[in-house]
């Protein structure tokens, strides 16, 4: 990642166009190409937070399936149990290690010729709109409760959390909990009448969690 003077002059060119400059080596010397993933982000540095932005369905219970190869399904938190073969950074996994965590963004990994992964059913699925904060997931607790887990991402007094829904007619609802918010974990359950899983299975709620800088 580059970031970009505030006073630097950018020029637009197309992807195939050959930028060696020819000139003096002064010349050289003061000129730099850019991409727009430098304009991203140069744009995402200078933001006062980073941000996870997601649309959440939640709707069956406990249930460990492990996986052995074949597509995954976007949105869906998986574990990786055993690497061997397999290479998901391409879809979502920050690296291939055992033990890792990750939300699929895709459904075709680089490679999977051997290696498991499990999920579990009942873990929220997630729909990402929008994330700069790093690889985050989505566990199952208990009935009614649900953790989006980080590795020390969601920094103490510097995290805020917004979103959730909630049915006036049946007093129903999926909102954040506390406490037991801490750098790793922000809880998420159900409400009255009691908690219970599947609120959300035909509908989502919208969450969105800032960490400032």
């Amino acid at each position: 990642m580059a970031i970009i003077p505030s006073t630097a002059k950018v020029l637009n060119q197309y992807e195939n166009v050959n930028t060696t400059y020819g000139g003096s080596k002064a010349m050289k010397a003061q000129s730099k190409w850019y991409t727009m993933q430098d304009v991203e982000d140069t744009i995402n540095a200078n933001k006062p937070y980073k941000v996870f932005t997601a649309l959440l369905t939640q709707g069956g219970g406990y249930d460990q399936i492990s996986i052995n190869g074949g597509d995954l399904t976007i949105g869906v938190t998986y574990f990786i149990d055993d690497p061997a073969g397999g290479d998901w950074t391409n879809v979502g996994a920050p690296n291939n290690d055992t033990g890792t965590y990750f939300i699929a963004t895709g459904t075709t990994p680089n490679a999977w010729d051997d290696g498991t992964l499990f999920y579990n059913t009942g873990a929220p699925v997630a729909t990402v709109l929008e994330n700069t904060i790093g690889n985050v997931w989505f566990v199952y607790d208990a009935i009614g409760r649900y953790i989006l887990a980080s590795n020390e991402l969601f920094v103490d007094n510097k995290t805020a959390k917004f979103g959730g829904w909630a049915n006036l007619d049946l007093g129903t609802y999926f909102r954040f909990s506390s406490p037991g918010d801490n750098n790793n974990a922000i809880n998420l359950s159900t409400g009255d009448p009691a908690n219970a899983n599947g609120y959300l299975e035909n509908l989502s709620a919208t969450i969105e969690i800032r960490v400032y800088n």
